[in-house]
């Protein structure tokens, strides 16, 4: 099947019975045929879920004494897998991959990687994902700074030191299958990238810890100029811009300054010439940039000369232990990108991130943290602001003709993709049509149901 079918309405696809967890809505109105064990639907309802986890930090730096190497000061808490089990079942968690952003293990020894494939293997199957539908990249504590300290002082070649350095890595079962699938490219040669793509996605891994040395200070993300020259040069020969795919790249150390509340001081561990790795992302159309190494998630859009909106994905910490005299009360988090469409227009993706997160005694929740991202947050709608502020405004103005009240999701029924605005805008608009039409907004605290306009000042 060309890759740029699911674009066309009229195309069909066969797809997994699991696949039905995506449907529902669909099949409640519509008819399918159903041979043995699996079913043809037309790709216009096309749709794909990617669970993101980051900085699990597997060893003695885990929160959970299932994911700690022997006994831990920070292994605080009992039953989080259990209790992401719980979650996965309330929420029907069913996603079609898992990506993981780095920083699996804390000290990069055997027994970490090894506990770290068992969690990882254990969470794939909670949120329903296959084996070989997991992906990652290593962060800065994935490489074994003593072995690279080692052989740096004994002046060996970096090829050998790269090798020490990643040992432990490479010759993990779990993760050398993972590679080993990869279209193209390994973390541990030149130029430390990889490839993925099946159907649906691209998922492009880079690793920006191969040169953040022992002895680096501070240490920061590198990614060499002649490495970022291989990657523009490969995505141009793979046609990754005009794949009819979703492209999704992603590097541990962060490519944008991302706002660093509550700390004051200022951010060298930014990634080197990331400037040159998100013009390259932009000029490719990657839609996706996930990271990790910051602990506090966020979520961002990027655009550049080259007008393409990449929405970024700080993916925070699934399981390290945040020390609340840094990090003040933010949670550990796990995301789900849910793609609901493609643009007709743009052919750029919609739809939302939607996290949770873990909180000591409360087990796995939607999360509504004061220094994070929302519970759900929408990505896609691509309108001017000064055009989404005129629909917004003609909009209630119709609604107030015959009622006193607007509810956000007449709104957004009225205006299908509206509501893949993202909610920062959404809330500044509301707030400036408030005088100018004259009504009054009492906040909601559920999601779905975001606000209520009552005419009248």
């Amino acid at each position: 099947m060309n890759g740029s079918d699911y674009r066309d309405t009229c195309s069909y696809a066969t797809i997994s019975v699991k696949t039905l967890h995506f449907l529902s809505d669909y099949l409640t109105n519509h008819t399918v045929v159903i041979s043995c064990n699996r079913i043809s639907i037309p790709m216009g309802i096309w749709h794909m879920k990617i669970i993101i986890i980051s900085d699990l930090h597997v060893g003695d730096a885990a929160v959970s004494n299932e994911f700690s190497v022997g006994s831990s000061n920070n292994a605080v808490k009992n039953q989080f897998l259990n209790e992401l089990r719980q979650l996965s079942n309330q929420e029907d968690i069913r996603a079609d991959y898992l990506v993981v952003a780095g920083d699996i293990t804390n000290r990069a020894t055997r027994e970490e990687f090894e506990l770290a494939s068992t969690r990882l293997k254990e969470i794939a199957e909670i949120v329903g994902v296959e084996q070989e539908k997991v992906f990652f990249v290593p962060g800065n504590h994935d490489g074994n700074w003593a072995e690279e300290e080692r052989s740096m002082t004994s002046k060996e070649s970096i090829k050998m030191t790269i090798d020490r350095k990643y040992s432990n890595l490479r010759f993990n079962d779990f993760f050398k299958q993972c590679l080993d699938r990869a279209r193209f490219g390994c973390y541990f040669n030149e130029p430390y990238f990889a490839i993925w793509s099946d159907e649906h996605l691209n998922i492009i891994g880079v690793n920006s810890s191969v040169f953040d040395h022992y002895d680096r200070k501070p240490h920061h993300g590198v990614i060499r100029k002649q490495d970022l020259t291989e990657l523009d040069r490969k995505l141009q020969e793979m046609q990754i811009a005009h794949s009819g795919k979703i492209n999704l790249l992603v590097v541990h150390h962060h490519p944008i300054q991302q706002p660093d509340l509550p700390f004051d001081a200022a951010d060298h561990s930014i990634l080197q010439n990331a400037a040159i790795l998100m013009e390259i992302a932009s000029k490719h159309n990657v839609n996706f940039i996930v990271h990790g190494h910051k602990h506090i998630p966020r979520l961002a859009q990027y655009s550049d000369d080259y007008q393409h909106p990449i929405n970024i994905l700080c993916a925070g910490s699934f399981s390290a232990r945040l020390d609340d005299r840094w990090f003040q009360g933010v949670p550990n988090t796990i995301h789900q990108i849910e793609i609901d469409k493609i643009c007709d227009v743009n052919k750029t993706p919609l739809g939302k991130v939607v996290s949770w997160s873990h909180n000591t005694g409360h087990g796995w929740t939607k999360d509504e943290s004061i220094n994070g991202i929302p519970h759900k947050e929408f990505f896609g709608n691509r309108m001017l602001p000064v055009e989404l502020k005129k629909q917004l405004k003609e909009s209630i103005e119709r609604f107030f003709e015959t009622q006193t009240h607007v509810k956000w999701s007449e709104l957004s029924n009225h205006y299908a993709d509206i509501i893949y605005t993202s909610r920062k805008l959404l809330e500044k608009t509301i707030m400036d049509l408030s005088d100018e039409v004259g009504f009054t907004i009492f906040k909601t605290p559920g999601q779905d149901e975001l606000f209520i306009l009552l005419k009248g000042k």
